[in-house]
């Protein structure tokens, strides 16, 4: 117990210290700034052990430029498509939305602003400089220390990216926003588990409409639908494939209203071609619904189906095409 103790006010002091951290970003207007790192961050640092907020507390923040597509290569190697060096000019002309004017910009090693005029104090040495800018395999990466390179790197009109860049100008490269890409993944893995999680225990009478819908062949080949256990197997393929369509498609009364719909029809319970425009019962001859010009029949019932004028319609075409 006093080993916990101990270990618990370890954890509590280095989730505080987090909470209270800073770090530095770029903001919209391309100044470095001093940022607090999100109560959230702090929060979801409780479930790693001390270890693991340590490591994560050494590792210096950088960003990554990548070259646009224009500049990619023919290669042997596809892991990579991009020249091997590329390097940049350290000057350029942009517009300045602060001024409404355009001006001279100049990256400087050991120079804290990238603005020529700004620069007219260094010697004529200094000024001269030609720092190196170079991007390998198509890749630059700079640590968040480095503020006037990526200020000069954030505006000039080389960067995709930027908003205020001059209309003749070509752009050379973009900032990739590892961020998005590592929440992006988390979330498609995150949409992959929940997906498949569902897969294994929707009810049969969801799932047969619901995998229709995504593409599974739900007949065998006597004509029959697939039984459950087959069906599963296949749905929950098309789960772990297609997680995002999945799960925004997922238990959808208008996927499964067609689905009743397109079984009526096959049963021969419905007519579309007896009378032009028009939904009748087969065996009655009674009139169902008026189908609008340019709409599909049997989209146009589904939706009906899910009105209240379609209601016991939908219910007693049901009870008909029930397996």
């Amino acid at each position: 117990m006093v080993g916990f103790f101990f270990l618990s006010i370890f954890v509590e002091h280095k989730i505080t210290n987090m909470a209270k951290a800073k770090k530095q970003t770029i903001d919209a207007e391309g100044n470095i700034v001093d940022v607090e790192i999100a109560s959230k961050e702090a929060t979801e640092a409780s479930m790693f052990i001390p270890e693991l907020i340590e490591k994560k507390k050494k590792q210096a923040p950088w960003y990554e430029f990548e070259l646009v597509e224009k500049f990619q290569v023919n290669t042997v190697n596809a892991k990579f498509p991009f020249p091997e060096n590329y390097i940049i000019k350290n000057t350029d002309v942009i517009y300045d939305p602060e001024t409404k004017s355009e001006r001279n910009i100049r990256y400087l090693e050991g120079v804290g602003t990238i603005w020529v005029d700004e620069q007219e104090h260094l010697s004529e040495h200094k000024q001269k400089q030609r720092p190196e800018i170079r991007f390998v395999n198509g890749r630059l990466r700079v640590q968040s220390q480095k503020t006037a390179l990526l200020e000069f790197l954030h505006k000039s009109n080389m960067n995709k990216a930027n908003t205020n860049r001059l209309p003749e100008s070509r752009a050379i490269y973009t900032l990739i926003d590892n961020q998005a890409i590592e929440d992006k993944n988390f979330k498609s893995l995150e949409n992959e588990m929940n997906a498949t999680e569902l897969a294994k225990t929707t009810a049969y009478e969801i799932m047969l409409p619901h995998a229709k819908y995504l593409g599974v062949n739900v007949i065998d080949d006597n004509r029959e639908y697939v039984s459950e256990r087959s069906l599963r197997i296949k749905y929950y393929d098309a789960a772990k494939r297609l997680p995002d369509l999945f799960l925004k498609s997922y238990n959808n009364p208008l996927i499964l209203a067609k689905f009743v719909i397109d079984r009526a029809i096959e049963a021969g319970l419905i007519n579309l071609s007896q009378i032009k425009g028009q939904a009748i019962w087969s065996d009655t001859k009674t009139f169902i619904a008026q189908i609008p010009d340019g709409k599909q029949a049997t989209e146009f019932l589904a939706e009906f189906c899910l009105t209240e004028k379609g209601r016991d319609f939908y219910l007693e075409i049901k009870s008909l095409v029930k397996a």
